[in-house]
């Protein structure tokens, strides 16, 4: 089944925007909300909003991109600060000026779905902050009430675990929409690599509130500084990960260099098995070595001939990679991608190798639609179930154009 010209691309790009239309209506309803309670300001303080709109600028500029491919921009230190101390219009206006300015210059590098996900992503964050804003006086309190000390920063920490779950729910929605996993599921693969980069937010978040009456902007820029260089320690980490992915890709390129007639396979078998496993809710670890293994599954038929049996190729390709620490936990799933009856003692990730390495080269020789009856045919049990949740990848990516997620 070819792609054709996309009837859901239509809807769920239609579904994106109108997601992002009603969280800004209940974010621009819960800012106005705030500001309705808040103590009339003497007016807008453009020093103070522009030093945020820096803050929140180079947050963007730092988004975190982890192994199996996602970009995610973290600015909830500055969002909780910006409430704290700002008045709402100003906490919004930051943040608002900002994503624009990201968005626009995402669009001027590569005008097409990536730059306008960024502004999408922009509209989003800017209605997360809105639905938080009626919990500014939690966030003031420190600030007007010295009797409380640093029992302020309980609400404060509160307040921030529930700014960092919108964060990370709406970016679930979002993913959904453009045939991610379900929303839980989502969730969970966001808060397994991501959870400890946002307690950092909320904790610098919390310091800058406490230490502001006696250290005012510089206390932020102090905290912002400090939460920069965390995250780029992790965005450092996470780019030697990839780099370790690149290295893998090029492996399974050469491994493909004596079949022309398999080139793509191992990079196909990857997309897919990434997509198939977001959907059994592997976890983000899961789904690294998931990749890996996807990558060198056939790693173990260099120099040998076409015909031998997969148990060998594949027992020869798990020997090779368990030598290597960082690649020990993958062997087990090239070892036993091969077992067409599944066994209840494999790796679920293994399953998902073979099924989608078996659809691939079914799909060449007899098209995707009779390649997913045979699928259906010929496995059973937890592989069935893989087989199922293939069958919803590669209809959803037909339907829409979009990429294999």
């Amino acid at each position: 089944m070819a792609p054709r010209v996309p009837e859901r691309q239509a809807n769920g790009a239609t579904a994106q925007v109108l997601f992002v239309v009603l969280l800004s209506v209940a974010g621009v309803t819960a800012a106005l909300y705030a500001t309705s309670q808040a103590d009339a300001s003497a007016g807008f303080d453009y020093l103070s909003a522009g030093g945020f709109a820096v803050a929140f600028f180079v947050l963007r500029l730092m988004a975190l991109r982890l192994p199996q491919g996602d970009e995610v921009p973290i600015t909830v230190m500055a969002g909780l600060c910006a409430l704290g101390v700002l008045d709402v219009p100003e906490a919004l206006a930051s943040t608002a000026a900002v994503g624009l300015l990201d968005a626009a210059a995402r669009f001027a590098q590569s005008p097409g779905a990536q730059s306008a996900r960024r502004g999408i992503d922009a509209v989003r964050a800017v209605a997360v902050l809105g639905l938080v804003a009626p919990t500014q006086p939690l966030l003031r309190i420190v600030l007007t009430d010295e009797r409380v000390g640093d029992l302020a920063l309980i609400p404060i920490l509160a307040v921030g675990l529930v700014y960092a779950l919108l964060d990370v729910l709406t970016v679930s929605v979002q993913e959904r929409l453009t045939g991610g996993a379900s929303v839980i599921q989502g969730v969970q693969l966001l808060l397994r690599p991501l959870a400890n980069v946002y307690l950092v937010h909320i904790a610098m978040a919390a310091v800058v509130l406490r230490v502001y009456p006696a250290l005012g902007m510089w206390g932020f820029a102090i905290a912002v500084l400090m939460t920069l260089i965390l995250q780029n320690s992790f965005n450092l980490y996470l780019r030697i990960r990839r780099a370790y992915g690149d290295t893998i890709e090029a492996l399974a390129h050469a491994a493909e260099l004596d079949r022309p007639h398999d080139a793509g396979h191992a990079q196909r078998v990857a997309d897919l098995s990434i997509a198939v496993g977001r959907r059994m809710a592997l976890p983000s670890a899961e789904l690294e070595h998931l990749r890996y293994a996807a990558l060198l599954h056939d790693l173990g038929r260099i120099g040998h001939p076409e015909d031998e049996e997969e148990a060998v190729h594949a027992a020869r390709g798990a020997d090779i990679v368990a030598q290597i620490p960082f690649l020990a936990p993958v062997a087990p799933l090239i070892a036993e991608h091969h077992e067409r009856a599944g066994s209840p003692d494999a790796p679920l990730g293994a399953d998902i190798i073979g099924v989608c390495s078996h659809y691939d080269r079914l799909r060449r020789s007899q098209g995707v639609s009779p390649a997913l009856a045979t699928l259906r045919a010929e496995e059973s049990g937890r592989r069935l179930a893989v087989v199922e949740e293939l069958d919803r990848v590669v209809r959803f990516v037909a339907e829409t154009g979009g990429p294999i997620r």
